[in-house]
């Protein structure tokens, strides 16, 4: 079994759910107090308002443990930008349901305790490779923790979509858009849009439709190594290409009829320290009644 002691941590914390990043530095004062290190960063770009790539050059070479303070949507994107990096990740819950950021403001120093005195298991999640292909060549590609999310966008119309397993046709969807999602990301939007909830520390692919115009509404669930492209059909708006895909809500890209999206279990996966001793499904029950 592995032991960590934790000492070197980093704190990413959302400045607009954080104000004047103030659980953050307390936070490091506390860690300080307790013998460690920490290092300081808002993932939040003043001048627009949007979340900032971070530079995982930036961070301490030393680094064990990233603390990301905000939602869930600040751990995605602090997961995904220090992904390279060898750390565990664990959250602060700033913001609604919290399923990835565990911990309640009030007990961040008992967290940090249990920290830095091995008390916590980690959970190694799967991640997911998407890239975008036009004409043979990949024009974008990223990896996700959580989901690829093809959709409509501004076009009013429903889009046809061919979905591909290894190769094989699967079916053509009549929808405004898919949801390709992993375990950790069945709790979000997939949930809303009707699809099942998945232990996070399992190793498969969700495909779930969004609104498709059929009577029935099924979502299909594959081995991780299965490879998914979906084709994008022609715009029923003439002249007009106003479909994206978005990579874990962020990385939204413009795509255009004839492109594939490429959907396959990544080589990354990013470790959580898990601190909440309760099983998945009390979490599900608790957070979801």
């Amino acid at each position: 079994m592995e032991v960590f002691n934790l000492k070197n941590f980093c704190i990413v914390s959302n400045s607009y759910k954080d104000k004047e990043l103030n659980l953050a530095k307390k936070t490091s004062e506390y860690i300080k107090l307790k013998g460690g290190k920490c290092y300081l960063a808002d993932n939040v770009d003043i001048t627009t308002g949007d979340f900032r790539v971070l530079d995982a050059n930036e961070f301490p070479k030393d680094t064990e443990c990233v603390i990301s303070i905000g939602g869930d949507g600040t751990l995605l994107h602090t997961a995904k930008d220090l992904m390279k990096l060898d750390v565990v990740f664990v959250g602060v819950n700033k913001g609604t349901l919290g399923f990835l950021a565990e911990i309640s403001p009030e007990n961040v120093e008992s967290a940090i305790d249990r920290l830095m005195d091995d008390r916590f298991n980690v959970e190694s999640r799967m991640m997911l490779k998407g890239e975008i292909i036009r004409d043979n060549n990949v024009i974008y590609e990223s990896t996700v923790l959580n989901d690829i999310v093809i959709h409509r966008a501004a076009d009013m119309a429903i889009t046809r979509y061919e979905v591909f397993v290894n190769g094989q046709l699967l079916g053509n969807f009549e929808a405004d858009g898919i949801i390709l999602s992993t375990p950790t990301g069945s709790t979000a939007y997939n949930l809303s849009a009707g699809g099942p909830l998945a232990r996070p520390d399992s190793h498969l692919i969700m495909l779930t439709p969004i609104c498709p115009h059929t009577l029935t509404n099924r979502s299909i669930i594959f081995s991780k190594n299965d490879e998914i492209e979906v084709v994008i059909g022609e715009s029923r708006t003439p002249n007009e290409e106003r479909r994206t895909v978005a990579f874990d809500g962020d990385g939204i890209y413009n795509i255009v009829s004839g492109d594939i999206i490429r959907i396959s279990v990544a080589d990354e996966t990013t470790e959580i320290a898990k601190l909440d001793e309760s099983s998945f499904l009390q979490a599900v029950k608790d957070k979801l009644r």
